[in-house]
């Protein structure tokens, strides 16, 4: 009876380790799609107020962590204060976790099927906006 307890234990515990594996795989993809040299361009709306512009983001590589570089290009009707910045980024399995500039908690999903626009915010950012980013 111990025996087969443990042997399920050990069957949990090697499935959850594979599964940790296969989404750090998938989040080193991702980061490598990230890295582009030539970077991204983000086109941001808010439908609620009308406000949209253009930033251009440039994804680097700092050692232990990723960081977003980010320059805001068309500020939009309402922008104002900060128009370039650099963020930590968290990268997961089909996701890119940032702060923008003026923007909070910016959470990009990629879709591979989608050839224009990779990466897109599926519910608004804390200011209301939904983020779109292609290559440049």
């Amino acid at each position: 009876m111990r025996r087969k307890c443990i042997n399920k234990l050990s069957a949990i515990i090697i499935g959850v380790i594979a599964i940790f594996c296969v989404l750090s795989a998938h989040a080193q993809n991702l980061k490598t799609i990230l890295l582009k040299p030539t970077g991204w361009i983000c086109e941001w709306n808010n439908s609620t107020t009308g406000n949209s512009g253009r930033s251009d983001i440039v994804f680097e590589d700092s050692g232990e962590k990723v960081v977003a570089k980010i320059h805001i290009v068309i500020p939009g009707q309402t922008t104002t204060g900060t128009l370039a910045c650099e963020r930590d980024v968290i990268i997961s399995a089909d996701t890119v976790k940032f702060d923008g500039c003026r923007d909070q908690n910016v959470v990009l999903i990629f879709d591979p099927n989608d050839k224009v626009y990779p990466f897109k915010t599926k519910t608004q950012t804390v200011n209301g906006y939904d983020w779109k980013v292609k290559a440049k």
